[in-house]
């Protein structure tokens, strides 16, 4: 049985929700995704023969029970017992009522249903976050070419300059791209894994000096493969910038590339480790199947694996409490 309790005010907005037995986990990250929205964007109107339950139930004043009420969901039907209750305000009058619905019988796809609805909500905040990063874009890329004009003749800026005004306009490509057309029509060109990794460690070595973190690459002999060039440096760039915020100063992260074979196929592995002191908060799974939690990273991880499914590979997440997280990406030398 799957049981949840919410309440609502006059006006059918969810004020306050809890789940029972049967639903934990990231329940309550998609229980705290309703507050503040109508009950029916999320439930099917509780109908009382044609009037909506919950509004006859405040209107009367009058508590309700649904035995085994039908429920039509997008994978068929439930059967759920539904009891509805008025709520009483400090002067004696309805404000508002509250819903306990279990289900006794039938499918229950809410897993799924809160999966598709965060993807929704996920693709609509990074429009708006695309159309934002944009200027302040192209104003980072006028002080590179200020620096490297300005200092030309130091070896070092100009070469870091350079690859900041690579990654710039590649991203500023990915802007253009991204509001144009879907995220996932990806460019597959043949990429070496271990020179895109060998560009990452580059590009962050200014950022781990800071922190005193040091990187220990181990780049293993791997076959050219077919991918995404910036979805694929995006996600590895997740994992490094997760890790070392992961670390204290003076940790290590680890980077290994190399080979396997699962289920008949070959893979190029690439495996990232840090030597923080692991995920406390949150279970990797529950990481990976959020948009939040584990201290605001769980977004950059779910999009890695995101971008990992896209490529035909998987993603795999080890963290033990004290002794560090290692994230391991799985990519087919050959698309499925």
């Amino acid at each position: 049985m799957h049981r949840l309790t919410f309440t609502v005010d006059r006006n059918l907005i969810i004020r306050s929700i809890g789940t029972g037995t049967g639903e934990g986990g990231s329940g309550s990250l998609h229980a705290a995704c309703m507050l503040g929205h109508p009950y029916q964007r999320f439930f099917p109107v509780f109908l009382n023969g044609e009037v909506d339950a919950v509004e006859k139930v405040i209107r009367e004043g009058t508590p309700l029970f649904l035995k085994a009420h039908q429920i039509v969901c997008f994978c068929g039907t439930i059967h759920a017992d539904i009891a509805i209750s008025p709520l009483p305000g400090d002067d004696g009058s309805v404000v508002g009522a509250e819903i306990t619905r279990e289900v006794v019988s039938g499918c229950d796809k809410t897993g799924t249903m809160w999966r598709e609805r965060q993807l929704i909500d996920i693709g609509r905040n990074s429009a708006a976050l695309a159309h934002g990063v944009r200027n302040p874009l192209n104003a980072i890329k006028g002080a590179v070419v200020y620096l490297k004009n300005a200092f030309g003749k130091e070896p070092t800026v100009v070469e870091f300059a350079g690859i900041i005004e690579e990654e710039i306009s590649k991203l500023d490509d990915f802007i253009t791209k991204f509001l144009s057309t879907s995220l996932l029509e990806s460019e597959f060109e043949p990429l070496d894994v271990n020179r895109l990794i060998s560009r990452i460690l580059a590009a962050s070595s200014f950022q781990a000096c800071v922190k005193k973190i040091s990187f220990q690459p181990d780049l293993g002999a791997v076959p050219i493969i077919k991918a995404d060039d910036f979805q694929l440096g995006h996600a590895v760039m997740n994992i490094i910038n997760n890790a070392m915020e992961a670390m204290a100063e003076g940790g290590v992260i680890r980077l290994k590339t190399g080979m396997t074979c699962r289920d008949g196929r070959d893979f190029v592995f690439i495996e990232i480790s840090d030597s923080g002191g692991g995920m406390k908060r949150v279970t990797p799974s529950v990481a990976l199947d959020s948009s939040g939690g584990n201290e605001g990273r769980g977004f950059g991880l779910f999009l890695t694996r995101e971008i990992v499914r896209h490529h035909g590979g998987l993603m795999e997440i080890v963290s033990r409490k004290n002794q560090g997280t290692t994230a391991s990406l799985f990519l087919p030398v050959s698309l499925p």
